[in-house]
């Protein structure tokens, strides 16, 4: 029987109870710094229409990522039916306002009852995450091609990546991690041991295939929540060049992943802010810009992944239901 949300750990309730909260108050303190105007102006400029189209970006996201996920776990041999599975990928998203959304292993939980091994989840989760980073710091880049002065700045960022790949899909640290576990006993060497397996596992998804596979749908991904953010920009009449627009929503991300703060909450939302009022859009509308965007992407991720969760625990009641009565 897979955990329903209300299974959820004490800890897990209260980073949950705590994200919701403080959201509420920061978008509570930018709606009353733009004004109800403001605000009301951006809702008629967007229009059911727009928010619509907002929305079906975002879900396209998740569709994206969610076959990048299905097909890592395919390069290791776990077969699961697709739907079931994406709403288990769904359900992760009830726990992404979390540090570095490490809450998301939930999945693994899922996973589990499918005989789908632990190891083989997490390494899935954590070449997620590492081609994210990839992917949206390219597109944060994208700005700094126009000026010269900046380039070596991208050119560090690609070196340092490309390091961390390097090692990553070295041999040699999966040998100095069994060295370590090798039949001893203690802590450090059941987390080597653990380590090593995990390793194991990233590197059949960073051979240069997944890799490029798992890149390509993350670009894609990305991409399309950036197209979303333009949208936004230019409905409320304050376009941005694409490249640009696409800087700032991915330098607004990675603000918030590296604050590890809880979702980036108060991070990303600060960033963008600042970003928008300097590359000058108005400040009322820099000031509604990250309540939308924040709204559309993070916050549907949770309603959904909260609806995905609770689906389910009803599915998993009804199913054991007649066990009971037989």
């Amino acid at each position: 029987m897979h955990r329903q949300l209300l299974d959820l750990t004490p800890s897990q309730k209260r980073a949950l109870s705590l994200s919701l909260f403080c959201a509420g108050l920061i978008y509570l303190g930018l709606a009353l710094a733009a004004g109800k105007q403001a605000l009301t102006d951006a809702a008629r400029a967007l229009g059911v229409g727009g928010w619509f189209l907002i929305l079906l970006c975002s879900f396209g996201n998740y569709v994206l990522r969610f076959l990048r996920w299905q097909y890592f776990l395919r390069c290791l041999g776990q077969r699961l039916p697709w739907l079931r599975h994406f709403t288990y990928y769904l359900a992760g998203f009830a726990l992404t306002t979390t540090p570095a959304k490490a809450g998301e292993t939930i999945r693994s939980l899922y996973l589990k009852s499918h005989g789908v091994r632990i190891r083989h989840s997490l390494a899935s989760f954590f070449c997620e995450r590492f081609l994210d980073l990839l992917v949206v710091t390219l597109l944060a880049s994208l700005a700094l091609l126009q000026f010269a002065d900046h380039r070596y700045f991208i050119a560090a960022t690609a070196a340092v990546l490309l390091g961390m790949l390097a090692i990553l899909r070295s041999r040699g640290l999966l040998r100095l991690l069994s060295r370590l576990a090798g039949g001893r006993q203690g802590k450090l060497a059941r987390l080597a041991e653990h380590l090593a397996c995990l390793l194991e596992a990233a590197q059949a998804l960073l051979r240069p295939r997944p890799l490029s596979a798992g890149l390509l749908l993350g670009l894609l991904a990305w991409a399309v929540q950036g197209l979303a953010f333009a949208f936004i920009l230019t409905q409320l009449g304050q376009p941005l060049p694409l490249p640009q627009a696409f800087s700032i929503y991915a330098i607004s991300l990675l603000a918030g992943a590296l604050s590890f703060i809880p979702g980036g909450i108060g991070a990303t939302e600060a960033v963008m802010y600042l970003l928008l009022f300097r590359s000058g859009v108005a400040q009322e509308a820099a000031l509604v810009i990250p309540i939308i965007s924040r709204v559309s992407t993070l916050w549907f991720a949770v309603a959904l992944g909260l609806l995905a969760s609770m689906y389910l625990g009803l599915r998993d009641s009804n199913e054991a239901e007649p066990e009971r009565q037989a």
